[in-house]
């Protein structure tokens, strides 16, 4: 047991692990982008927006974005979804 740690000692090998681990690192791609100049990739399926549609005859209609279910309370008491 001692030998064995002691060969660990001497050959730094759990430094060397993760330096090689960091290494790696900085040559893989970035997964940041610069937001307001960058936009990242929109689901097809996004409606982009969260609201309560209005039509002109005065009807209001949930889109359910479940956003009313989370809050304590809503802006126009529509629960129903």
């Amino acid at each position: 047991m001692k030998l064995k740690r002691f060969l660990k000692t001497i050959f730094m090998t759990e430094f060397i692990i993760g330096l090689s681990v960091a290494i790696k690192e900085v040559f893989k791609k970035k997964k940041t982008i610069n937001y307001p100049f960058e936009k990242g990739k929109i689901s097809p399926r996004a409606r982009g927006e969260h609201a309560l549609r209005r039509y002109p005859n005065g009807e209001e209609r949930c889109i359910a974005c479940k956003l009313c279910e989370a809050r304590v309370s809503c802006a126009s008491n529509y629960y129903r979804i």
